[in-house]
């Protein structure tokens, strides 16, 4: 797909219309280093596949802006001064906190590491969420692996003159035609919309029950964030002793750890987005192919309560995307915004609830992410943060709360990143809920 479509397009409005940035970061920590000619080869990879991208505007209104070819290099970066072990966290939060990305520009993503003292090394890949989805990068280190990685974008170079302004003319009178049949789609729709919105209302989140008030916007603290490693066996058998599965058990987990931080406890209820790939085979070539589907649990969610019941409103989430018209009137929705003056499409996207939380199950991690040159990570992670954010916005809009899991050999790995400053303003409470959270659920963990 060369055409900036679905979730890029979203991305890319973020970030003209209010300056939010969402980078993705893949963290690994390696035993040894690979040696520099490793990350070398990585970046030229890298180079040379999907990631490297920039946008061209169309020259017809109404067509979609087209992908193509970043001649722009991207950055690797290997420190010159190692760092304590102890220190490695601190390290990648800094990393994704600091990173300016430019993906409309053609630099979409960064590559850096640095050694710990020990003889560890720890790498940070950072990429546009714009540019790619998690599935999506994936595929790019793959193939990076296997020194096969190519793009099919054409050059910005071949997308210019006649030949340019005739391929947006043609996808303006498509986008105008797909916009007519969404509204219609929209419409039928719209009176299960209102009643979802009925039984899901946005609500402002009350603070911590510690807290006197909501903390002020001048003195807001940064997004928190935190990895905590667990054993995948035990993981895994404590999901089936508790009636659910690894995706059950990390939902309950996450919504029973934003309970106890205070989100949702007027109202009983705690709505949850879990993430899904919509990528459709090799073939599906789009930047970003992920949705999700939304649930609501019960609070307080506890071991004792069990998962039998995430577990049957997930299965029916997921059969519901799948199946029914939700996810075609989501994905009818952004032609019909597309022909909107922009002031009314900033005006819509501030008034859209989000949920309580977020949760990314990422499942399994390939061999070929795991290793960089002929070195295995012994830890490694993904997460998204997202940067721009006021108090304001990180306080209403929501997830107050959002987490991603992986699973690699003996360890599934989370990453948490606390948003409310309300609810998740301080690293140590969040630190201490994390760890009371986790021994309620019976599982040992140790911190990055």
């Amino acid at each position: 797909m060369d055409r900036v479509t679905g979730n890029d397009e979203s991305y890319l409005l973020a970030e003209q219309l209010f300056g939010l940035s969402a980078p993705i970061q893949f963290c690994w920590v390696l035993p040894h280093e690979p040696g520099p000619r490793a990350l070398a080869d990585l970046h030229a990879e890298l180079c040379r596949g999907p990631l490297s991208r920039k946008v061209v505007r169309s020259k017809v209104p109404f067509a979609r802006d087209r992908w193509v070819r970043s001649e722009r290099p991207a950055d690797v970066i290997v420190s010159s001064e190692a760092i304590d072990d102890a220190d490695v966290a601190g390290w990648f939060d800094s990393r994704v906190r600091s990173v300016r990305l430019d993906p409309a520009g053609g630099r979409g993503w960064e590559l850096e590491a640095v050694a710990l003292r020990s003889g560890r090394m720890a790498v940070s890949l950072l990429v546009s969420h714009m540019v790619s989805d998690g599935q999506g990068v994936y595929r790019a280190l793959d193939a990076a692996a296997a020194s096969a990685s190519h793009t099919t974008l054409a050059s910005e170079s071949a997308v210019r003159g006649i030949g340019g302004l005739r391929a947006d003319a043609v996808d303006a009178v498509v986008q105008i035609g797909a916009a007519a049949r969404s509204l219609g789609l929209l419409l039928a729709a719209t009176p299960r919309a209102l009643l979802v919105s009925r039984r899901s209302p946005s609500r402002p989140r009350p603070p911590r029950p510690t807290a006197n008030t909501p903390v002020s916007s001048e003195d807001a603290p940064e997004p928190t964030l935190a990895f905590y490693d667990l054993d995948r066996d035990r993981w895994r058998s404590r999901a089936g002793e508790l009636g659910g599965t690894s995706n059950s058990l990390f939902t309950g987990l996450i919504s029973g750890l934003a309970h106890r931080a205070g989100v949702a406890a007027d109202t009983g209820d705690m709505r949850v987005c879990m993430a899904v790939s919509t990528r459709e085979g090799e073939e599906d070539l789009r930047a970003n192919a992920s949705g999700g589907v939304w649930i609501t649990v019960p609070t307080p969610t506890s071991a004792s309560t069990g998962l039998s019941a995430i577990r049957a409103a997930s299965k029916q989430a997921f059969a519901d995307y799948a199946a029914t018209g939700d996810r075609q009137a989501a994905d009818n929705l952004q032609p019909v915004v597309r022909l909107l003056p922009r002031r009314l499409i900033a005006t819509m996207m501030r008034s859209i609830p989000g949920p309580d939380t977020t949760v990314s199950n990422l499942g399994a991690v390939p061999e070929s992410a795991l290793r960089i040159g002929d070195v295995t990570a012994e830890s490694f992670s993904i997460r998204a943060l997202m940067q721009g954010q006021t108090p304001e916005m990180r306080r209403m809009t929501g997830p107050a709360l959002a987490a991603w899991a992986v699973e690699y050999g003996s360890t599934v790995t989370i990453a948490f990143f606390g948003i409310s400053p309300d609810h998740f303003g301080d690293a140590d409470a969040l630190h201490d809920d994390i760890r009371a959270e986790l021994e309620s659920w019976e599982l040992a963990y140790s911190a990055w």
